[in-house]
């Protein structure tokens, strides 16, 4: 039925653009096949099926000169509208937004359409013939999911996903800075820090039925040395020694103080040796793990779980959770300001909500930055070039400019308490004179953008553009992060890096292959770098490793290898009968707290059939 309706539309569209439904006017087969694409043979065919389906009244013309006539039944925005709730309400999200952006010139259909998903997002109590009540959340997301295997995370919304997918053997408290017990119930660590001992809890299964055992746990590691993303945690692993099936001991190389944070992370959570080892590929697309939620399905229109009820630390309150990825441009996150639902947005700032909803906003513990690729001939391989871009950014102009969630320039990866108070670096009179001594000559710099920060891209564009500074942005698929054949090719690298994890993401971005930063670093500062931070995972103490982070991150700013651009804020936005909301490490909500109100007022639940 969607392909006849595409075609009515196709039709309506050609031979009457700005006509009425009921309207009977004068047409040809050879116009409709001309609408179609097709021959007239089959333009006669697509004429029979809509008459047969009610779609229009076709009155064939006879004899020599006498035209056909052509009436259309259905009023295009309200079928269009029709279409793309039939379509959504099936979880088909990709072909209604392909559908409104096809038919709907003018936005009508796409307006009214962005109401009734007010309505169809959010936390609703649906139900199934002879089933008990289902409690489902639905949201929309602007971040498409690239990867659900625990070996090559790039992305903390990955991250994040995977997180309610597996567990780790060790769980970490961001608010208490303690580690607590995971699949590891307990653990011992030796006093140099090279031997960690752990042992595993009792009767924890993976979601399709087996338990885990330690040769899960050394297939989980040993499988991480052939991966590109995350070898750099296992790589200083000489031997994973097992005890018994529910004890085993990781021998290190060399000291590393912050292991056990490393055994708390997405990339070491736990698979399935069995599953994995039969079809890594089938598996890397039907994720099985022992999380809170199991995968149900996962398509280029949405991701659905449901809860694991045998969940070894409880099960969830949510049933289950639907999350629709919405296309770029579609429409604001704002356009859902309103509905029954939460709403993670890094986008955008939540200036004037409705009084009953409840916003939690903080600041992202990172930053927006850029790096230049040093490993490339160009003008930014001058340090006086670099320098001079450096002073003509303007970060408080940007952050007036462009608005929403952006707040603070930016010094470092993470603000400070000082943040707010500290002015932006500008100097555009000296940076012309180092643009003069660097000796640029009107060259193109290629900026290389992955994911959502278009936007800020071409300010910057604009920006240095005033000042004779050509540049071009060259927007790569997301899906391709960590390529390092695209990485080499740009000049530049426009991106968001997250210290969720503090130290630990500092490691990675200086040992993870793929990871920007380290890409971007020549060798000869990479070497520095690497060298540095294996002397911060040997120190004991923390102040010491805090001292060599800052002491690398000061050496890169110094020199202008990367630009600390600005800090944005992340927000969530949630009804007040919606309860256990709150932002992890990661920036997101954790699906497992999330829970309705049984005392909520009438009309706060949306109950549907399914």
């Amino acid at each position: 039925m969607n392909g006849l309706i595409d075609k009515y539309l196709m039709i309506f569209n050609k031979i009457s653009p700005d006509g009425e439904a009921g309207e009977e006017i004068e047409a040809t087969t050879e116009e409709v096949a001309g609408a179609l694409y097709c021959t007239t043979r089959n333009a006669k065919l697509v004429i029979r099926k809509l008459a047969d389906e009610g779609l229009i009244r076709w009155q064939a013309g006879r004899g020599r000169g006498n035209a056909s006539r052509i009436a259309f039944l259905a009023e295009k925005d309200d079928l269009l509208l029709q279409s793309a709730q039939r379509l959504s309400s099936k979880g088909e999200y990709k072909q209604a937004f392909e559908l409104l952006h096809a038919h709907d010139a003018r936005g009508d259909a796409q307006e009214k359409y962005v109401q009734w998903l007010n309505g169809h997002f959010g936390y609703s109590v649906d139900s199934t013939e002879g089933h008990d009540e289902i409690d489902t959340l639905r949201f929309p997301v602007y971040h498409p999911i690239l990867n659900l295997d625990p070996a090559e995370i790039y992305c903390a919304f990955d991250a994040h996903m995977i997180r309610q997918l597996y567990d780790s053997l060790i769980n970490y408290d961001y608010a208490t800075n303690q580690v607590k017990p995971g699949l590891a119930h307990a653990w011992d660590i030796n006093e140099d820090w090279t031997q960690f001992t752990l042992y595993l809890r009792k009767g924890v299964r993976f979601h399709h039925g087996r338990e885990i055992s330690t040769e899960d746990v050394k297939f989980s590691f040993e499988r991480l040395k052939i991966s590109r993303a995350m070898s750099w945690m296992v790589k200083d692993i000489s031997e994973i020694e097992l005890l018994g099936p529910r004890s085993l001991r990781i021998h290190l190389e060399r000291p590393n103080h912050v292991f056990h944070r490393y055994l708390s992370s997405a990339g070491m959570s736990i698979v399935p040796r069995d599953l994995v080892g039969k079809d890594e590929r089938f598996f890397c697309d039907r994720p099985v793990g022992t999380g809170p939620f199991r995968l149900k399905e996962w398509s280029e229109d949405r991701v659905e779980l449901t809860s694991n009820k045998d969940y070894y630390m409880g099960r969830a309150h949510l049933d289950r959770v639907v999350i629709a990825f919405m296309p770029e441009g579609f429409t604001s996150p704002h356009s859902f300001a309103n509905c029954m639902r939460l709403l993670y947005d890094d986008k955008a700032s939540f200036d004037e909500p409705s009084p009953e909803w409840t916003v939690m906003e903080e600041l992202n513990k990172g930053c927006l930055m850029l790096s230049w690729n040093l490993r490339k001939i160009g003008p930014h391989q001058s340090p006086t070039f670099r320098k001079a871009v450096h002073l003509l950014l303007n970060r408080r102009k940007m952050i007036e400019d462009i608005g929403g969630n952006r707040v603070y320039p930016a010094r470092g990866y993470t603000p400070t308490e000082m943040t707010p108070l500290l002015d932006d670096v500008l100097d555009e009179q000296e940076a012309k004179r180092l643009l003069l001594e660097s000796g640029y000559t009107g060259e193109t710099i290629t900026l290389s953008l992955y994911g959502s920060h278009e936007v800020d891209a071409e300010w910057l564009c604009r920006r240095l553009g005033e000042f004779g500074i050509n540049m071009t942005v060259r927007k790569d698929s997301k899906s391709k992060i960590g390529n390092p054949a695209l990485i080499a090719s740009a000049d530049c690298i426009i991106y968001e890096v997250v210290i969720a994890r503090d130290e630990v993401c500092e490691v990675e971005n200086y040992l993870q292959e793929g990871n920007f930063i380290r890409e971007s670093l020549g060798v000869d500062a990479l070497a520095w770098v690497q060298g540095q931070t294996e002397e911060a995972l040997g120190c004991k103490s923390a102040e010491d490793r805090a001292a060599i982070f800052r002491r690398i991150e000061e050496k890169i700013r110094e020199d202008h290898e990367v630009l600390f651009i600005l800090h944005k804020k992340l927000g969530t936005l949630s009804h007040p009968t919606v309860k256990g909301v709150g932002l992890n490490y990661l920036g997101w909500m954790d699906f497992k707290d999330i829970w309705l109100d049984p005392s909520a007022p009438t009309g706060t639940q949306i109950t549907t059939k399914l």
